[in-house]
């Protein structure tokens, strides 16, 4: 419980010598450096002298809407959590005080598209890597669809040669300064899949060029350096690239238009829930929205006007009502 000399603490003090600590005990490593990040950005400079005492919800709403035309809707969002979280967590610790963050609106950014690659582009930025060091990784983001990091972690025991099945357990992220191994990001992110034929036997005769090696595909590399280095050999070569992380999305766009259920590559993909698969992928082509418009006239009373209209004789249209 706070003291009588904390209810006097400001924004900073709280954060710094209360709030970051017992996050830091919690969370990972890149989570916190983007709670840093944000606070010190745009959190600190404004609030930090405060007390919570001295902000209201009006002074919270102002900061938001600056925040939105300054760096959009998501750095607004990330950074008025932060403020919210750091409060809220001295109010359950016995601070009295209102909560000025409550009931503050935020404009919800703009759903921006996909970037991603068509099937012929994906081909060929596999073709043109051939040989590349990191060629192993460029496989498996475009065959299993990986969170990058979790590509990054993967050893070549992680990889059944009889069966093709590759094991997902681990993450290896990088933040400023730190390299470090994780778990993977929810319950169902840990899971086997596996990989088409195609990816499985280029990946086995790599495996015995390389003499068969048994640590971590990308060796000693930093997950930084392999993203860079598949880049700069793309815009060397004149490859298509659109990023480790648009790999990942290339691959469940490309399997869902292939004819995948969606609960399937939600299920793949290692997603907690089905929603983040509606909201990024389920975009019906025009083929697909008239087949089943075609599906449910025949349903109906058939597919033709003269279907719908069998025995009815028409009659002159009636005169519309005219303005009073």
């Amino acid at each position: 419980m706070f003291s009588d000399a904390a209810q006097t603490m400001t924004i900073t003090e709280i954060c710094n010598d209360h709030y970051l600590p017992e996050i830091r005990s919690r969370r990972k490593p890149d989570t916190v450096y983007g709670y840093e990040s944000s606070i010190n950005l745009h959190v600190l400079p404004r609030w930090g002298h405060l007390r919570v005492s001295e902000i209201t919800r009006k002074d919270v709403q102002a900061w938001v809407d600056a925040l939105v035309a300054e760096c959009g809707p998501g750095g607004a969002k990330k950074a008025y959590k932060c403020l919210r979280q750091i409060i809220r967590w001295a109010i359950d610790e016995g601070l009295e005080a209102a909560d000025p963050t409550r009931r503050i609106e935020i404009a919800q950014p703009p759903q921006e598209p996909l970037n991603t690659l068509t099937q012929r582009r994906l081909k060929k930025l596999i073709r043109g890597s051939v040989g590349h060091a990191f060629e192993p990784t460029l496989i498996l983001q475009a065959a299993l669809g990986l969170r990058p990091s979790e590509n990054y972690y993967l050893h070549w025991r992680h990889i059944d040669w009889r069966t093709g099945a590759v094991t997902i357990e681990g993450a290896l992220l990088q933040v400023p300064g730190l390299v470090y191994e994780s778990t993977t990001k929810t319950r169902k992110s840990t899971r086997t899949l596996y990989l088409p034929q195609w990816a499985l036997d280029r990946l086995h005769a790599i495996w015995a060029e390389r003499d068969r090696p048994k640590g971590r595909i990308i060796g000693d590399a930093k997950p930084l350096q392999v993203a860079w280095a598949l880049k700069l050999h793309a815009l060397r070569n004149r490859l298509p690239w659109v990023g480790m992380r648009n790999l990942r999305h290339t691959w469940a766009t490309l399997a869902i238009k292939a004819g995948a259920a969606i609960e399937h590559v939600a299920e793949m993909m290692g997603h907690a829930n089905i929603n983040t698969c509606y909201r990024y992928y389920m975009e019906i082509t025009a083929a697909t929205k008239r087949r089943v418009q075609r599906r449910l006239a025949r349903l109906v009373l058939g597919k033709t006007c003269d279907d719908m209209y069998r025995g009815i004789i028409p009659t002159p249209p009636q005169e519309l009502p005219l303005a009073a």
